[in-house]
């Protein structure tokens, strides 16, 4: 390294010697600089001659180099230090500045030159050289490092350590100017490889450390799609394969097509080992797959996106049959997947005239078909079309429309008239489209007029009937309902109708000291409208013989014949008669029973209203107090656990007569097991007991009870805060009104106290060892000693 110390050495000598002008003789001299470096020389004269100095300097080209010009740069120009000092300025070494730059000078009217030949030389550097290179386990392999300069630059290579040693030749190591051949590479040969480029000419050197990783295979450790591998349409999903590998794969993404010979346009965008979807359609399902590739080799995994279309139904339409004729409804669905039918029709589940069946048309289409193969009026309606797969579930409505005859649901009626009321006689019938009406009596046409009046009243309402007041009018009449698709007709009798005839029998079923209830057999036969309950006259049977007016009482066909609030131990007298629309039939004969004796109540009975159980509330029917007013009932509960009664927990309460019990002081969601007796003065009745769950109460409900003294507390103080303001205000209100009796009464006092014995001892002016010799009290008035025992 001395070597390269010396030539240092010499060029700073050279760059800062002076230069002698007014100098006798030519000289020359050599500099090598460095690309980018400075060079500086001066011309100096150290005698001042006689005449005018004369110093210039000349570049390569054998031109004068003149100071630059203000506001100007130049690489390469002159300055005068002083007089005898003419200074050369290279700012930044290249080869274009390279050359003989000469100090001329005129001495004694001759010429003289100094020149100085000024090389720049390039130091060695680095091309073509990674500072990461992989190797392949196994294999040979060549690390690069290529060095240049203005000569070939002296490679030498060194391995890491701690102390860095040189590399040589032999069977492992193989030395070129490409790089360092390494043979039979493994893992030892990992680490890091210093390459030095030296220039053997000035001896400067440069160093890079190339790191040297031995590669290995990819292998794709996970490829997942976020947020997973099936998708609704329209939605963003996002795939990532992940691999391992030395050094790093790069990735790549394709789409497996199902033509191999047509390339699937991707709709994705790929960012380093992901690819995103930003608005994933029907076309995007298919298998995509992942290559992981470095120096080593490549591998690929694939992965399946299955996108889902939410199913649209693409037919179902409205439909029109014929009665007796056939027809077919369709109803076709798209998806992904295929979605599912079903269609829903609320007719008759076992109706063999339909046929159903289905058809797969595409991986993405699907159809259900309906065929009636022998359409009637019941099929008309509305059908629902369903259509469903995993992405979502959408539904239609079509209407099939059914055309038929006219129907009567009762083609012969018969028509009850009497005296003194109207009569409607209908022509009710089920037609589509509806039907053209017209009516006969006794074979016969009706008259134009009337007709036109019936046609009138069907156009506004199809279902108004024609009404007839004639009670002469009792015959056969015929109305005849016609449309496009047929002809039907209806007969109606209109007969004369009368009241029915006496019941057939009557008994006694039940008798209690109090009520009594019957049996009754009506009429056999009835010339009129049927009978829809039954009337009867009853009272007791000494009153018989002092009036003729007596109690009715009448029931309909389907309500218990019973008669309450009779006397306890009395004789009776009962009639019947059988009513309809007429009126009421002829009486029957009189039957004659006797009530119990007074005893005690009939046992209660337990109302099953839910809705007032869900209130808190538990109801029943009071029973026949038989003779004796209900004084009070006795009420026991118990709770039920396991379906076992908790006798040890019974309450057993005594309530006043009422039908109902409040159960806010129970638990909620539990059953409990009552019992029930009512209590006259002759005994108690039998015991009625039910069961009965409790629902759950909502938390901090409040009761009835609750509810009432809150309103009340809040009234209260509402009144008390007006009365408040209304003493603040106006001096007014019940608050004031007692202050001002308290102030009056004060005056009152303070009237008659004229020695001023009444007022406080507060006056400063007295003496402090003064002392009140009297007390005067204001309630009695007595004036006593202030030190009395009195």
């Amino acid at each position: 390294m001395n070597w390269r110390y010396l030539v240092f050495r010499l060029t700073l000598f050279v760059i800062i010697s002076e230069c002698n002008t007014c100098f006798i003789g030519n000289q020359n001299h050599e500099y090598r600089l460095k690309t980018g470096s400075s060079f500086y020389m001066e011309c100096r004269c150290d005698e001042r001659p006689p005449a005018v100095v004369i110093l210039k300097w000349f570049g390569p080209n054998d031109k004068e180099i003149f100071p630059p010009g203000p506001g100007t740069k130049s690489n390469v120009y002159t300055e005068w230090w002083d007089e005898l000092t003419n200074s050369l300025y290279i700012t930044n070494m290249s080869k274009s500045s390279s050359g003989e730059y000469k100090c001329f000078t005129v001495y004694n009217e001759t010429h003289y030159v100094h020149t100085y030949d000024v090389q720049a030389y390039e130091a060695p550097y680095f091309i073509n050289t990674k500072e990461t290179q992989y190797v392949i386990n196994g294999s040979d392999a060549l690390i690069t490092c290529e060095a240049k300069g203005d000569i070939n630059p002296l490679i030498s290579w060194h391995k890491d350590n701690f102390e860095p040693i040189e590399i040589t030749e032999d069977n492992k190591y193989e030395i070129s100017s490409e790089g360092l051949l390494i043979h039979n590479i493994s893992v030892q040969d990992n680490g890091v490889y210093k390459c030095v480029a030296a220039d053997y000419e000035t001896g400067e050197e440069v160093a890079i450390d190339i790191k040297v990783e031995v590669v290995t295979m990819p292998e794709i450790v996970e490829l997942v799609a976020v947020p997973e591998n099936i998708a609704y349409e329209g939605a963003s999903i996002s795939m990532e394969c992940i691999a391992s590998g030395t050094p790093p794969p790069e990735y790549s993404w394709k789409k497996i097509s199902k033509n191999a010979h047509v390339e699937d346009k991707p709709n994705y965008k790929q960012t380093m080992n992901k690819i995103e979807f930003d608005n994933i359609d029907k076309n995007d399902t298919g298998i995509y797959e992942c290559i992981a590739s470095n120096t080593a080799g490549h591998v690929s995994k694939q992965i399946k996106l299955n996108v889902l279309v939410p199913p649209k139904i693409t037919q179902f339409k409205n439909a029109t049959a014929v009665e007796d004729g056939t027809v077919q409804v369709v109803c076709r669905a798209e998806g992904i997947p295929v979605p599912q039918i079903n269609v829903a029709f609320f007719g008759e589940s076992d109706d063999l005239s339909i046929v159903w069946d289905s058809k797969v048309i595409s991986e993405t289409e699907t159809e259900m078909y309906l065929s009636f193969l022998r359409v009637n009026k019941s099929h008309e309606g509305t059908y629902i079309c369903n259509a469903t797969n995993d992405a979502d579930s959408v539904t239609a409505e079509m209407y099939l429309t059914v055309f038929y005859k006219p129907v009567f649901k009762e083609p012969i009626e018969n028509v009850w008239g009497w005296n003194g009321n109207t009569v409607n006689l209908t022509c009710d019938q089920e037609s589509n489209p509806p039907a053209n009406i017209t009516w006969r009596y006794e074979s016969r046409d009706i008259s134009t007029e009337k007709q036109l009046e019936i046609n009138k009243i069907i156009l506004n309402d199809n279902n108004v009937p024609v009404i007839f007041e004639n009670d002469t009018m009792y015959g056969v009449y015929e109305c005849i309902a016609k449309n496009d698709y047929g002809t039907a007709k209806k007969v109606v009798v209109f007969l004369q109708g009368f009241a029915p005839p006496p019941i057939r029998n009557a008994i006694v079923m039940n008798i209690t000291s109090t009520s009594a209830i019957f049996a009754i057999v009506g009429p056999e036969q009835i010339n009129g409208p049927a009978v829809v309950g039954f009337t009867s006259e009853y009272d007791l049977l000494k009153n018989y013989n002092i009036t003729d007016i007596h109690i009715n009482r009448t029931w309909s066909i389907d309500r218990p014949y019973k008669i309450n609030k009779l006397k306890p131990n009395s004789s009776y007298l009962i009639k019947f008669a059988a009513v309809n629309d007429v009126g009421a039939g002829s009486w029957s004969n009189y039957l004659e029973f006797v009530t119990l004796e007074k005893s005690s109540p009939e046992e209660p009975t337990w109302s099953t209203d839910i809705e007032s159980i869900k209130d808190g509330i538990l109801k029943w029917k009071v029973g026949e107090d038989n003779g004796e007013q209900i004084d009070y009932y006795v009420i026991r509960y118990c709770p039920v656990v396991y379906l076992a009664i908790q006798n040890n927990e019974c309450i057993e309460e005594t309530i006043d007569p009422t039908n109902e019990f409040y159960l806010s002081n129970l638990e909620g969601n539990l059953t409990y097991y009552f019992e029930l007796i009512a209590h006259n003065v002759l005994g108690n009745s039998s015991i009625a007991s039910t069961y009965i769950t409790l629902p759950e109460r909502e938390p901090g409900a409040l009761t009835a009870g609750s509810t009432l003294g809150i309103v009340l507390v809040a009234v209260f103080l509402g009144l008390i805060l007006l009365d408040f303001l209304l003493l603040v205000m106006k001096k007014k209100g019940v608050i004031a009104s007692c202050v001002h009796k308290k102030d009056k009464k004060t005056e009152k006092i303070n009237a008659r106290d004229r020695k001023g014995l009444l007022r406080e001892n507060t006056e400063i002016g007295r003496s402090s060892d003064g002392h009140k010799e009297f007390e005067y009290n204001k309630n009695t008035g007595v004036v006593t000693g202030k030190h009395s025992a009195v």
